[in-house]
């Protein structure tokens, strides 16, 4: 998901992809939800990087348009980004456009937002990307963090008492919860088609600004209301395609949704003075250095002052450390500041012993502790100054660096789980090749003692029956004596298959390779197959009942391989059934 996702929740993911792997994307600055996948667009290149690393099924753009009187710039910029990274991959995309290409009439704003469907119908064209656009009513909701986002925001942020809209009283109110939102999401992936459609959700519940602010007043006395003068523009009726095609219209509506977004406005608890005295300096970032200028000036004027009369301070120049500590803190236009405040108090000094400022101009020697202060504090302000500039492009290239480390570090996590998830898939079918890997491994590692057991466990667990059976046969084919059987088919499974049950089996066994009991004949085992050790018959390892389902072709070719492999383990293992203990699973 992408675009403008402020709206996006961990409960409305939920909601709309109950069991997707959702990834969302957020501007810099914006919250991300908990609980979910999120990476942060910081250059126009994240998009590409993304859609080549997570090879995206279904996409979702929330448009800027969702949001009443947001900023749109670079929308289709954004748009065409998504579009063009994903055209060579049959990904299915969901535009979420707001209401301007459809409010009548027409402004400025509707023909960047049809521009908007029309570059999404012409990717539909040329392109390998499945796209529909649904035209929805304006957003309404709370982001991750509980904040009301959408209309919802724009009422619940009242200046001093006063709640103004930019429509007039009487401009009718298109909102669409974003619970709603979430059932005609997953409706609409769940009956995907691959033709283009542009859609529209409509309006039901229809009311008036002028209505809603009232209802607004209701829960917030003493609340003033006021309007503007934008243009009344009107919402399509509906036209019934979402209930026909999707089965979907809105439940709820805002005006009944409107006290789960008001918040009693407490009172300020009252601020300690250190508290006070920071926002005072982060307030006025200008007035605090002024400040510490005097006053650092003022303190070395007070030693210059007090050691004037002391031989042992007269080494000691304060007004050169004052220029050197205010360039060295505060940089170049400081320190320049700084020189000339020192300056002022040199040439006081001079006129107080009594040279005039005519002497002090005309005397070229006089001047070269004026340019010294001068030089000191453009030196060590612009020192401080390339330092600050060093440290701030240090310090934007580690953010950089860190987005970078994220991203990748977001991909590799990404990779792990990915892998553990398709790992559990693999080995968790009955069917599959991991599954059968995994068989091979279990019976390779049992001993052979206990070979037997293993087989029944392994035939329980992926054909899912529990009438499982192992027989040893003996030289000259006459008795099969039990070697192990499932532990619940243990009252009922023979002790002994002799003469009509086991000549049957051995039969079948012969001409097909493998016994299915067609003919369902009582007393005869439903599959059996044999184990043979140098041609000779060793074993036969028996299903004596299945189910109706069981009976069939893809059933038997599982029992076969199974079967083989039990075959391969007991071989390797050396095993000589004659000689084993009955076990019971």
């Amino acid at each position: 998901m992408t675009g403008n996702t402020c709206f996006v929740t961990p409960a409305w993911v939920e909601m709309a992809f109950p069991e997707d792997h959702v990834l969302i994307t957020c501007a810099r600055g914006q919250p991300h939800p908990p609980r979910i996948r999120t990476i942060t667009l910081d250059s126009k290149e994240r998009i590409g990087q993304l859609v080549d690393s997570y090879e995206f099924d279904r996409i979702v753009y929330f448009s800027e348009y969702l949001t009443p009187h947001s900023e749109q710039e670079g929308e289709l910029d954004r748009l065409r980004r998504v579009l063009q990274a994903n055209r060579e991959r049959p990904s299915q995309l969901l535009y979420l456009a707001g209401p301007e290409a459809v409010l009548t009439p027409f402004i400025g704003k509707s023909v960047l937002a049809q521009a908007a469907e029309a570059l999404c119908r012409h990717y539909a064209e040329t392109s390998r990307v499945q796209i529909k656009v649904l035209h929805l009513p304006y957003l309404y909701g709370t982001d991750c963090t509980g904040a009301p986002v959408g209309i919802a925001q724009l009422l619940t942020r009242p200046k001093s008492g006063e709640l103004h809209f930019e429509e007039q009283a009487l401009a009718p109110v298109a909102a669409l919860c974003m619970e709603d939102l979430s059932e005609l999401v997953l409706r609409v992936f769940d009956n995907w088609t691959p033709e283009w459609e542009s859609l529209t959700a409509p309006v039901v519940f229809h009311w008036n600004y002028e209505q809603l602010g009232e209802a607004w007043k209701a829960l917030c006395p003493g609340l003033t209301v006021t309007y503007g003068s934008d243009l009344i523009r009107e919402y399509p009726p509906d036209d019934g395609q979402l209930r026909r095609a999707y089965g979907w219209f809105p439940r709820y509506d805002l005006l009944d949704d409107l006290p789960r977004f008001f918040r009693q406005e407490k009172q300020p608890r009252r601020k300690k003075w250190p508290e006070r005295l920071s926002g005072f300096a982060a307030r006025h970032r200008l007035l605090v250095p002024v400040l510490e200028l005097l006053g650092a000036w003022g303190v070395s004027e007070l030693l210059v002052r007090m050691t004037s009369t002391q031989a042992q301070f007269r080494v000691v120049d304060f007004r050169l450390a004052f220029i050197v500590l205010i360039a060295d803190v505060y940089g170049l236009n400081a320190g320049v500041a700084a020189a000339f405040l020192a300056s002022l108090s040199l040439a006081a000094g001079y006129w107080a012993e009594g040279a005039s400022p005519l002497l002090l101009f005309y005397e070229p020697s006089n001047w070269l502790a004026f340019l010294v202060y001068f030089v000191v504090g453009a030196v060590c302000g612009y020192v401080q100054l390339r330092s600050a500039e060093d440290l701030r492009f240090a310090e934007e290239e580690q953010k950089l660096l860190e987005e970078r480390l994220r991203f990748v570090r977001q991909l590799y996590q990404d990779t792990l789980e990915d892998k553990r998830s398709f790992r559990r898939q693999i080995l968790g079918r009955r069917d599959s090749f991991g599954k059968v890997y995994a068989v091979t491994k279990a019976l390779d590692a049992a001993p052979a003692q206990e070979l037997p057991r293993k087989i029944v466990e392994v035939l329980e667990d992926v054909l899912e029956n529990h009438s499982a059976a192992v027989y040893r046969v003996d030289a000259r084919r006459h008795l099969a004596r039990r070697a192990a059987c499932s532990a619940d088919f243990a009252a009922r499974c023979p002790q002994l298959l002799e003469g009509t049950g086991l000549g049957p089996v051995l039969r079948g066994i012969e001409q097909d390779g493998l016994w299915v009991n067609r003919e369902l004949t009582p007393g005869l085992p439903m599959f059996g197959a044999a184990v043979r050790e140098n041609g000779e018959l060793r074993a036969l390892i028996l299903l004596h009942d299945a189910a109706g389902e069981q009976l069939s072709l893809y059933y038997q070719n599982m029992f076969r391989i199974l079967c083989g492999l039990a075959e391969t383990a007991m071989v390797r293992a050396g095993t000589k059934p004659a000689a084993k203990q009955e076990v019971r699973v």
